[in-house]
């Protein structure tokens, strides 16, 4: 039975951290996003040479407006889907460990000898 269990736990203590290296690396990639989203942003802001007219005023307002919108929304989406993915990896813990039980309890019908000298 402990070989049976051993087995599960390593089984699931591998999926868990490949599960966890995978949201790390999507909460990297999220700041090396917002960060060059930013850079890109400044480096349209300064542009040398730009003429000063209105309209060139007008037409930046307009830009920043519309990038500082897309940005935040990025922003946004990204921060939800990885709420979204920390809740399914804290739901497929919780699936193991109600998993873990079942499988305990299998090995336990299974081998009624051995889970008679345990209770005795």
């Amino acid at each position: 039975m402990d070989k049976q269990l051993e087995y599960f736990d390593v089984l699931t203590d591998t999926q868990k951290q490949v599960f966890n290296n995978l949201l790390n690396a999507q909460k990297d990639l999220r700041v090396q996003w917002i960060e060059a989203i930013g850079k890109t942003h400044a480096a349209f802001t300064t542009i040398p040479g730009l003429p000063e007219t209105p309209q060139t005023k007008e037409a930046l307002n307009q830009f920043n407006t519309w990038f500082s919108t897309v940005a935040s929304n990025s922003q946004s989406a990204t921060e939800e889907a990885l709420k979204v993915q920390e809740n399914c990896i804290s739901a497929y813990e919780k699936q193991l460990a109600i998993s873990r039980e079942v499988l305990k309890s299998f090995i336990d019908i299974a081998n009624p000898a051995k889970a008679k000298a345990k209770t005795a």
